[in-house]
């Protein structure tokens, strides 16, 4: 069983709250829930992250993943060392296309052919 910790969304339209959980991987988003860590409310003042450290560093010794966002919420939380948020990849804007994709069609154009040479019979 390869486990992810990641975040289930349990508040109401338009107000959000998380718990931290613990799910199989290979299993639906909706799936059984191994474990709850935590829980985290974005909209507090200020947002209010709690989790419990020690099961979530026990979580992590047997194998589970945090997702992205989970990640940079136990760093910030002391949990895990802190990300480096401009090191992390930015996110495409809609309909952008990266400029190595621009670039390759011109690169792999073929070559205008060179005009052969006619032989001439003698």
């Amino acid at each position: 069983m390869s486990a992810k910790i990641k975040l289930q969304r349990v508040g109401t339209k338009n107000q959000p709250s998380y718990r931290v959980v613990v799910q199989d991987e290979a299993r639906p988003t909706v799936a059984r829930v191994v474990a709850t860590l935590g829980t985290y409310q974005p909209l507090k003042e200020p947002t209010e992250f709690t989790v419990n450290k020690e099961l979530t560093l026990d979580w992590i010794r047997k194998g589970a993943k945090p997702t992205e966002k989970v990640r940079i919420l136990l760093g910030k939380a002391g949990v895990l060392p802190p990300i480096d948020l401009a090191a992390l990849p930015k996110r495409k804007k809609k309909g952008e296309v990266p400029a190595e994709e621009t670039a390759a069609p011109a690169a792999a154009a073929p070559a205008p052919a060179a005009p052969q040479a006619e032989a001439t019979a003698a």
